[in-house]
């Protein structure tokens, strides 16, 4: 009963809302299976990618206000998803910058294919994060002016001053001398000053188009670009594998060095890189087929 109990609350809200009494009560009677759990769980996936299941019975203007803020909270996931990937990519391309690696991808057809299709697939979703994310911007800007709302470009504005901070940090490590113990300390501070100020300006960013209304319209294009950025995002994730790969089968011994980010093991690294990006993917993936599936019933909604 317990673990029924704790499975139910993974629901969303508007499930839960509209039928999570009618569960309690089928818990009360009969104690659940293992089997009856998993099928919680699974039930946990259908709700969360079907968000439409918790609305019977709402009236239509709440439904589509609903149906909307979750197509906008689905985008802001994916965004955030493409800039945890980001930072992992940017990792890789540190990696990938040694004299041997570069050699590898102009010898080798495989690796020199992956390296280029990471290329490729960044500047695709780049693009589609950029195309679809202008227009929403706009209308943040749009509504803090007319609004009067200092506060919301304050938050756009942040990513700006993290920056700002960031290199006024970067200037202050390179003043310390040079000993063991400052450039551990140095290397530390500065992935995590990173990302840290990667956290608040994707946080800031989603939270100034969360409290503006957006045309739907707006959500329609970006959840297009967004689709686009998603799958760019699945390709350079494949061809990191395979460019990792690769190397390990051609030139086992450079990469079992410590070439990886601040002088640790390169395979290593390559591991947390593929990690990151797989779970980043993921996330964005769910993002996506929830966005989808929302971007559907709000259509009939308003038809």
């Amino acid at each position: 009963m317990n673990i029924g109990r704790q499975i139910l609350r993974l629901y969303p809200r508007p499930w839960r809302d509209r039928y999570e009494d009618e569960m309690l009560a089928m818990l009360e009677q009969c104690s659940p299976s293992l089997k009856d759990e998993v099928n919680l769980l699974l039930g946990v996936c259908d709700a969360h990618l079907h968000p439409h299941w918790g609305l019977t019975g709402k009236p239509p203007y709440e439904k589509v206000s609903l149906m909307r803020q979750t197509l906008l909270y689905s985008l802001l996931t994916i965004f955030a998803a493409y800039v945890g990937f980001i930072i992992a990519g940017l990792t890789f391309q540190k990696i990938s910058e040694y004299r041997v690696f570069m050699l590898a991808s102009q010898t080798d057809t495989t690796i020199g294919l992956s390296f280029t299709l990471v290329l490729i697939g960044s500047v695709v979703a780049l693009l589609g994060i950029l195309v679809g994310g202008l227009p929403i911007v706009a209308t943040v800007i749009k509504h803090a002016f007319t609004q009067r709302r200092p506060d919301q470009l304050f938050l756009l504005a942040t990513p700006i001053l993290a920056f700002a901070a960031f290199l006024g940090i970067l200037f202050l490590l390179e003043k310390l001398p040079f000993t063991t113990l400052t450039v551990i300390l140095s290397r530390s501070a500065f992935a995590a000053v990173f990302l840290m100020a990667a956290t608040i300006s994707t946080g800031a960013l989603c939270r100034a188009v969360a409290r503006c209304e957006i045309a739907q319209k707006h959500l329609r294009f970006a959840l297009h670009a967004a689709t686009l950025a998603t799958v760019a995002m699945i390709l350079m994730l494949m061809a990191t594998i395979s460019w990792g790969l690769g190397l390990w089968s051609k030139i086992p011994q450079f990469f079992m060095r410590n070439d990886g980010i601040f002088g640790s093991s390169t395979s290593l690294t390559w591991i947390g890189i593929v990690a990151a990006m797989t779970i980043t993917t993921m996330l964005a993936l769910i993002a996506l087929m929830r966005g989808l599936s929302t971007r559907s019933i709000l259509s009939t909604a308003i038809e």
